[in-house]
């Protein structure tokens, strides 16, 4: 059983884009925006509560033992599970959150965040170090082996600066906006993973050339327990929603996932700014590993995509709409009933705090981290729940080993567990 969901930044630039010009820009794409994301964004009878409320099980602070900010979490059983975050560190844990220990790997107290990690029984993890290395243990942790992959990224450029430009000043902070280099990785085994990541022509407001030069987003697959990583066959470009020049667009990758059976999912997007307005999204999907990956809705344009998202069976899948700069105060979960190709929200909008991560333990049970230490749960598919959290700090990674074993992490060191 894989213990690992799928993350997190969508839109692109707006080239030239003031703050009057976007003001016109959401009366430009009132119409198609309505049309193309109804299901999205119109609401739904699906309900959600506002009052925290408590459930199965009670979340708790844990003492991590470190004041660094931590990305993300993913176990292999209840008891043992690993985080990751800043100046490469990574914890343990092996009695169910309750002390956690740091890991020595080649990247500890080092510049690199460790952005993800996904883990595989019996004792295999894969770590994301931005912007262009991934770390592998198969003992556990007791050691970590460091892998370099060509992401067209280097050094500390972590983020598109020209991309963020464009984005309303009270969005700029936001965790998942304009991401360079790797950003997510999710395995089907223990030696057989994906990851994806971005350079800067993923938020480019031009058409992809015929041929491009640098490849704008890319999907890597390792057969070999991380020893080898090689980019795959994926479409450069994809149609424009909206009033866009004729061509295929590129986009970025912000999440993958995968089912132990093969088939996998990865997904992003991509505000392309207005002269003329338009987004261009891609859900993609492969049937096994090497296998070349292809739109999820093989139309004129590829299907909306969340910033975040995770898909825990082979039709079902949930994320986060956080990124979203006509409407920088909500963001919205959503699901997907035909393996990624439509999506509709479930729940109103949510815009106490900003969703960062969603995990699925179950088809129909689900759990959201965000901002100020909120955590959400999603019951039968659809109700969306606060639940009380002890947490004031944000939170940006989530993961479960079942419907109410769950750890979320985030600033300070944070670590919260549901037993």
């Amino acid at each position: 059983m894989l213990l690992r969901r799928r993350r997190a930044g969508r839109l692109g630039r707006m080239p030239g884009m003031t703050r009057a010009c976007l003001c016109v820009a959401v009366v430009v794409l009132a119409g198609w925006f309505g049309g193309q994301q109804a299901q999205a964004h119109a609401g739904s009878s699906t309900t959600v509560t506002s009052r925290p409320t408590t459930g199965a099980g009670t979340w708790r602070t844990e003492n991590s033992g470190t004041r660094q900010r931590l990305y993300d979490v993913a176990c292999w059983t209840a008891q043992r599970c690993e985080a990751v975050g800043d100046n490469g560190t990574i914890l343990a844990t092996t009695n169910g959150g309750r002390t956690w220990r740091a890991q020595a790997n080649p990247l500890r107290g080092s510049a690199k965040p460790l952005y993800q990690i996904a883990c595989v029984a019996p004792g295999s993890c894969y770590a994301v170090a931005r912007p262009d290395t991934i770390l592998v243990t198969h003992n556990g942790g007791a050691s970590w082996s460091r892998h370099v992959l060509p992401v067209g990224v280097s050094g500390a450029d972590l983020t598109d600066q020209a991309c963020l430009a464009e984005y309303p000043p009270d969005m700029t902070n936001r965790y998942a906006l304009c991401r360079l280099g790797l950003v997510d990785v999710t395995c089907i085994n223990a030696g057989v993973c994906y990851a994806v990541s971005n350079t800067p022509q993923a938020y480019s407001a031009n058409p992809v050339p015929g041929k491009p030069r640098v490849q704008p987003s890319s999907i890597w697959l390792t057969s070999d327990g991380g020893a080898k990583w090689t980019r795959q066959s994926i479409p450069p470009g994809e149609g424009c929603n909206g009033d866009c020049s004729p061509g295929r667009y590129p986009y970025p990758l912000e999440w993958v996932t995968c089912l132990s059976s093969g088939l996998c999912r990865a997904g992003g997007g991509q505000f392309l700014g207005c002269g003329h307005c338009g987004f261009v999204y891609a859900v993609l999907v492969t049937h096994g590993p090497g296998r070349p990956w292809a739109c999820t809705n093989p139309g004129t344009t590829c299907s909306s995509a969340p910033d975040v998202a995770t898909c825990p069976a082979s039709t079902r899948c949930y994320g986060v709409d956080s990124t979203n700069p006509f409407d920088v105060a909500d963001n919205s979960v959503l699901r997907s009933a035909d393996s990624g190709a439509n999506w509709e929200q479930i729940g109103p909008n949510w815009s106490s705090s900003v969703l960062n991560d969603i995990t699925c333990p179950t088809t129909l049970t689900c759990y959201v981290a965000g901002t100020h230490g909120s955590i959400a749960k999603i019951t039968n598919g659809s109700d969306v729940t606060a639940q009380h959290s002890p947490a004031t700090r944000n939170l940006y990674g989530i993961a479960c080993t079942g419907p109410a074993t769950c750890y979320a992490v985030g600033d300070n060191g944070t670590i919260l567990a549901l037993r």
